[in-house]
Parts: structure tokens; C-alpha cells; sequence
């Protein structure tokens, strides 16, 4: 029994003892997913007959103890498109953390659902187009130059500009306090921890690329991740390799990536139109 109300302490003792569990002060948040789980409908009195199809059912229900806290989590029937979790941290700032991951997770399975298309994920996708914009930004023809009105000084300035935000975003993936690196024939970015021999051969280095899409070869040629001095012969078409396993890949939503993608283009066309920026000095 489930209620959005305070349940009288006597009724609660009965329905224990006749082995009916009793939640009270339900909050309203929580009264449309218990809906979605279980089925039931909600009554706003019992003074009159219960429908049959107001009840609700699960497939099972555990009691689930975290130190001086219980849960109840309720597992839905296969029939239900829903889920349920438990999340547990020691501290309420961490739960709060875990709940929005995985809220930001549901949101992302819903776009995906919707628009199922996937990019490479790991950083690949950015160290990929910033490789393709700069290779771009030096076969620029003088035509298009007068087209876009700038000179070719300009025009790579803005380029190089564009290619380092897309590297510092891949760079900040980084979190085991490794070095970044970038391959020079298919863009995608290499990552080497911080323990590794400094005379190990590169391709003993590097194991995989961080998508997982391509593993170190002895033909691959890297170079740091950022350097503008390197000469990177990209392949505009890349070949799937021959040990190829999808279920391995780390991969990012394709609607989700280009959105970010394009608010950040407009973001910086403002601040440029305003002339004005906001620095954060923590």
C-alpha cells in the first residue's frame, strides 16, 4: 500500500502484522514512474468500491539496506518499458551526482531511441575534425578566400582557433593524468599513461585508440595531441578495420554531439559580435 498521505501508526501495525507493506508520505514526483511500474491507478478515496484495474503488480519487491537506511525497490514485470534503480552514496551531494548521470544517461537513450544514429566517442570524433579542419584550412583556394572575405592569414587563424577547441574538449577526457596524442592517418586520439617507459616503442605504447575502433599498428605514425607542426597525411574515408568488434566501441549520440557542437559555434559567434568576454578566474 502506497500513500501519499500520513498512514495512522495503529493501521500501520495491523497492515504489518497481516504482512502488508506500507508506505506513506509519498511525494508527487515519485506518484507518475510508481504509475508507469506497476500499473496501478491512484484513488482518492476508499469510501467508494476499488476497481479490479487500479491494482497494480510487480514481478518482485526487495527491501535493500545501506547502514541506517532501507529502500524499497520494486522490479517491474518484462511486459513494463520501465526500469527501476537504487542508488546509494555516503553522502547526499554524491547521490544527487549519481541521479543526474543518470538522468543525463535516459535523456541520451531517449535521443538515440529517437534519432539512432552514434559518432565515435573517446575524443575521436573531435581530434578527427580538428584534423580535417586544418587539413582543409591549408588547400583553401583563393576563390573561396574572396567568397569569405578574409585573407589566408585570417582564415587559419580562426581554423587553428576552432581546431584547438575541439582538442582541448578530447584533452579534457583525460582523467588518469596521461599524455594525449593524436595519430597521423586517421585523427583519432591516442591516450599513454603516465607510467609508461619513456623507451618503449609507440606501438607498444598505445594499445587501442580511445573509441576502440583502431589498435596500435607498426605503420602509424603520433604526435602530441595540439601540435600544429606535425605533417598529417588524414584519410578523408576511413576503412573499417579487419578485426572490427562494434561491441567494444565507446560511441556518443549523434544528435546530442552536433547540438553541442552547434551551440558552442553560436556562443562564440556572440562573444565575438559583442566584443566582450566574461573571464572565470576560479
Amino acid at each position: 500500500v502506497v500513500c501519499q498521505k500520513v498512514v495512522h501508526p495503529m493501521l500501520k501495525q495491523y497492515l504489518r502484522e497481516q504482512q502488508v507493506i506500507v508506505e506513506d508520505r509519498l511525494g508527487v514526483a515519485l506518484m507518475k514512474p510508481l504509475i508507469q511500474l506497476t500499473g496501478a491507478q491512484s484513488i482518492s478515496s476508499y469510501y467508494h468500491p476499488i476497481p479490479p484495474d487500479c491494482y497494480g503488480n510487480v514481478k518482485n519487491l526487495c527491501v535493500v539496506k545501506f547502514g541506517s537506511k532501507r529502500f524499497l525497490h520494486l522490479i517491474p514485470n518484462e511486459s513494463k518499458p520501465v526500469c527501476s534503480l537504487v542508488l546509494c552514496n555516503r553522502t547526499e551531494a554524491g547521490v544527487n551526482e549519481l541521479k543526474l548521470v543518470c538522468q543525463s544517461a535516459e535523456c541520451v537513450m531517449r535521443l538515440v531511441i529517437k534519432e539512432p544514429l552514434a559518432v565515435l566517442g573517446g575524443g575521436c570524433t573531435e581530434t578527427h575534425l580538428a584534423t580535417y579542419v586544418g587539413h582543409q584550412s591549408q588547400c583553401v583556394t583563393d576563390d573561396k578566400l574572396a567568397e569569405l572575405g578574409c585573407s589566408r592569414i585570417e582564415h587559419r587563424i580562426v581554423a587553428d582557433s576552432f581546431c584547438r577547441s575541439l582538442e582541448s574538449t578530447a584533452s579534457s577526457l583525460e582523467h588518469d593524468g596521461g599524455e594525449n596524442f593524436v595519430d597521423t592517418k586517421y585523427g583519432h586520439r591516442w591516450s599513454v599513461l603516465p607510467s609508461a617507459p619513456l623507451h618503449t616503442d609507440w606501438s607498444e605504447a598505445f594499445s587501442g585508440c580511445a573509441c576502440g575502433l583502431y589498435k596500435a599498428q607498426q605503420n602509424l605514425n603520433w604526435t602530441v595531441l595540439g601540435d600544429r607542426t606535425a605533417n598529417r597525411s588524414l584519410e578523408m574515408y576511413l576503412k573499417k578495420p579487419s578485426e572490427y568488434f562494434p561491441d567494444r566501441l565507446a560511441l556518443d549520440s549523434y544528435s546530442v554531439k552536433l547540438n553541442a557542437l552547434q551551440v558552442a559555434v553560436e556562443t562564440a559567434n556572440l562573444v565575438v559580435d559583442l566584443q566582450y568576454v566574461i573571464q572565470d578566474q576560479n
